[in-house]
């Protein structure tokens, strides 16, 4: 009960209120792209892997530090020359060390090379679900599109209804068809009305949906336009399924995404494999402090012969070589080896996929260009027999049964032309995102 309130609240907000803005198709996907949730988690994953590369690629570069510290002593405590001496004290020491690796087996190299595809694919998969969204907001927007149509069918199915409870009236008056007609023609507009506020319910819930799908917090006043430049292109050349799947998988975010991480895990492998090389490292450090005795038993030297005395300087270079680790590179390895076939398999699964959605998008498009067509035949048998019907029903020689059910048949084409048309634009323009056309 509550859900049906709040839907006849936003019905009747959406007929009553005084629209705030107009919205175009393009101003939808724009807005959605800005706006939604998901994609603004995908963006934030591609950040991260930007930073990840960003701090591989600068690992080789030297490390820097300083360091500082004060030292009191009580009773025994140890004087410059290393001495404990019987006399309270304190000392100060600082210094600097710089390290900067030389050698590392090629893993900084191969890290960097790994973590670039990484955010290669990131990239990739931020274009991917950038697609997905503009198709599903396209959709939604094609259905709010479509129940505007199917309300105004309603609205002309009712004045239909009307005009015709207006003859019958006439023609009961004139003695020309039972009392039981008007009664029937009455039962039929109340039918008719009752579909209107149906299809206006629909509609209001189309335009509900797509808001939430926009992530627009406030609904009210939500209006859209009929893009009429994308609707005057109807006939579009689909090519063959073959020639948009070669072009899918040469084009497709999703598959290069696909690629790169089957790149990127072959020099994880080269990453883990430089663990079997020896390692060459630089170092430097520098060093100097004070101390000073508190008593009178031992003279303090003066700070300034201190730092010449105390000063110490120092650099070198480390080799470090593998010998055993308890066989984990070996296994590390291994592990990698397999989550190269399990990133080859994800791109054959993703080709496949590919495939079978193109196959199936081509397959919905010639349905429903073959629906279009029918309707369209159908739409216009329909009408010249109901206008028929109606003549023959002014002259006696049709009953309003059949007369109520010629309307119904030429109503339900026009419906189902309306149907076929949106399904047929909207299939055709998935087919041109596989096609990567514009």
């Amino acid at each position: 009960m509550k859900r049906f309130i709040l839907i006849m609240l936003f019905v009747a907000t959406v007929f009553g209120a005084q629209a705030q803005k107009v919205w175009t198709l393009d101003e939808c996907i724009n807005y959605a792209l800005e706006h939604n949730l998901d994609l603004q988690k995908i963006q934030l994953a591609r950040q991260q892997a930007e930073y990840q590369w960003k701090m591989s690629k600068n690992a080789w570069l030297p490390t820097l530090s300083a360091n500082a510290g004060e030292y009191f002593g009580f009773g025994q405590s140890p004087s410059y020359t290393g001495v404990y001496v019987s006399d309270n004290s304190s000392s100060a020491s600082f210094g600097a060390n710089v390290s900067m690796p030389l050698f590392q087996g090629l893993n900084l190299y191969n890290t960097a090379k790994a973590d670039a595809l990484n955010l290669q694919a990131a990239e990739m998969d931020q274009e991917a679900a950038r697609i997905n969204l503009m198709l599903n907001v396209m959709g939604f927007y094609m259905q709010v599109l479509y129940g505007k149509e199917s309300v105004e069918i309603a609205r002309r199915q009712v004045e239909l209804s009307e005009e015709q409870l207006e003859k019958t009236q006439q023609l009961f008056e004139n003695g020309r068809v039972a009392e039981a007609d008007v009664y029937e023609s009455r039962a039929q507009l109340a039918s008719d009305k009752a579909t209107l506020t149906q299809t206006e319910t629909d509609l209001a819930l189309s335009l509900l949906t797509l808001t939430q799908v926009l992530e627009i917090e406030d609904p009210e006043g939500f209006e859209i336009s009929e893009p009429e430049a994308y609707f005057a292109n109807q006939e579009l050349v689909l090519g063959t399924p073959q020639s948009t799947i070669d072009m899918a998988l040469l084009n497709q975010p999703a598959m290069e995404a696909a690629r790169l991480r089957v790149e990127k895990s072959h020099y994880d492998l080269k990453a883990t494999k430089s663990a079997w090389y020896p390692s060459l490292d630089f170092f430097g450090g520098y060093t100097n402090g004070l101390y000073h005795y508190f008593g009178d038993t031992y003279p303090n030297t003066p700070a300034s012969e201190q730092l010449k005395r105390n000063s110490r300087a120092q650099l070198g270079v480390s080799l470090n070589i593998p010998i055993f680790n308890g066989m984990k590179t070996k296994y590390r390895v291994k592990i990698t080896e397999l989550s190269i076939d399990d990133r080859q398999l994800d791109l054959e699964n993703t080709a496949k996929t590919l495939r079978k959605e193109i196959q199936q998008a081509y397959g919905n498009a010639k349905a429903a260009q073959h629906k279009k067509e029918a309707s369209e035949n159908s739409l216009e048998a329909s009408r010249i027999a109901y206008e028929f019907a109606q003549a023959g029903y002014e002259m006696g020689k049709k009953t309003l049964l059949e007369l109520n059910e010629s309307k119904t048949r030429y109503i339900k084409a026009e419906s189902d032309l309306l149907q076929a048309r949106y399904e047929y634009l909207y299939r055709c323009k998935i087919i041109e995102f596989y096609r990567n056309t514009d």
